[in-house]
């Protein structure tokens, strides 16, 4: 993905993980929260995840923080 095959909803989504805003459970499916709220679009921040612009912090806990990958920061520029 690039930034120019991303949504607006998918842009905004990867800046708040650069902002620590985003967090994931450890589950293969991850639920995704955003600001302590669940996210509106767990569909589209899974495809995120799946395609490799979003990592968990290693850690532990029932919510982890989420972090740009590479390619999730190269996919914002």
């Amino acid at each position: 993905m690039t930034a120019s095959t991303l949504t607006h909803r998918d842009a905004e989504f990867l800046k708040a993980v650069a902002e620590g805003r985003v967090e994931l459970t450890a589950s293969s499916e991850p639920h995704v929260y955003v600001d302590g709220m669940s996210c509106c679009d767990q569909f589209g921040a899974r495809m995120l995840i799946h395609a490799g612009l979003v990592r968990r912090v290693p850690g532990t806990g029932a919510r982890i923080p989420a972090k740009l990958t590479d390619a999730g920061r190269e996919a914002l520029r």
